[in-house]
């Protein structure tokens, strides 16, 4: 109804209609663009207003393409010096309470970029079992990039002797305490898509989250 009264405005009067070509094209073109930002508007304002994914920024540039190298390049070197001390029997390993507490799941309240990263703990829980494979979620607020979520993770890893370190892929998760929902979506450019059907495994395990709706996409960014 909105756009009918928006678009019956300034219509052209029919007198002298050979001189008035060019003013009913511009008319009409006018009308038409009018109507479709006011329909663009009350689609917009239909939306939830409490939802919180915020506009992708960031997404990527040569630069960071550059440091997700020299990232996956240092994880790399690291993973074959941790093989080369098991090897050896070398392997200076942390206390089992250090290493075991790092927590798989590590995300922020919002909507953030995040990386699904699989590692090796660094030795076996109880006599006669094999070190166990984990997997850890992590999402930062404040990461401009994929990898600004991923290092300080990488890093903690590493220095609590973890091995076989894999940065997976990445996407976003909107997590949302107040409704209790959690939305694991989108993709990284510098890593690809993360495994979300894993990740939202992950995040279900996590007794925090045992309440919430957790539920996953490969749709947006």
């Amino acid at each position: 109804q909105i756009c009918r009264y928006i678009c019956s405005q300034d219509r052209p009067t029919r007198h002298n209609k050979s001189s008035q070509v060019p003013y009913v094209a511009t008319w009409q073109r006018r009308r038409r663009d009018s109507c479709a930002d006011i329909f663009a508007g009350s689609m917009a304002g239909s939306e939830d207003k409490d939802e919180k994914v915020a506009p992708a920024t960031h997404t990527t540039s040569a630069e960071d393409q550059a440091e997700v190298a020299k990232l996956q390049a240092r994880i790399a070197q690291s993973n074959a010096a941790s093989e080369g001390e098991a090897a050896t029997g070398g392997s200076s390993l942390l206390s089992l309470c250090e290493w075991a507490s790092i927590s798989s799941v590590q995300i922020d309240e919002g909507a953030h970029k995040y990386v699904l990263v699989l590692a090796t703990e660094p030795s076996p829980r109880s006599s006669g079992s094999e070190c166990l494979r984990r997997d850890f979620v992590v999402s930062r607020h404040g990461a401009d990039y994929h990898r600004n979520a991923a290092e300080p993770l990488v890093y903690l890893l590493e220095k609590n002797g973890y091995t076989d370190i894999r940065i997976t892929g990445g996407g976003r998760i909107l997590l949302d305490e107040s409704k209790k929902k959690i939305h694991i979506f989108g993709y990284s450019y510098g890593f690809g898509t993360a495994d979300h059907a894993r990740s939202k495994r992950v995040v279900e395990a996590d007794d925090r989250y045992k309440d919430f709706n957790v539920t996953w996409s490969n749709d947006g960014y």
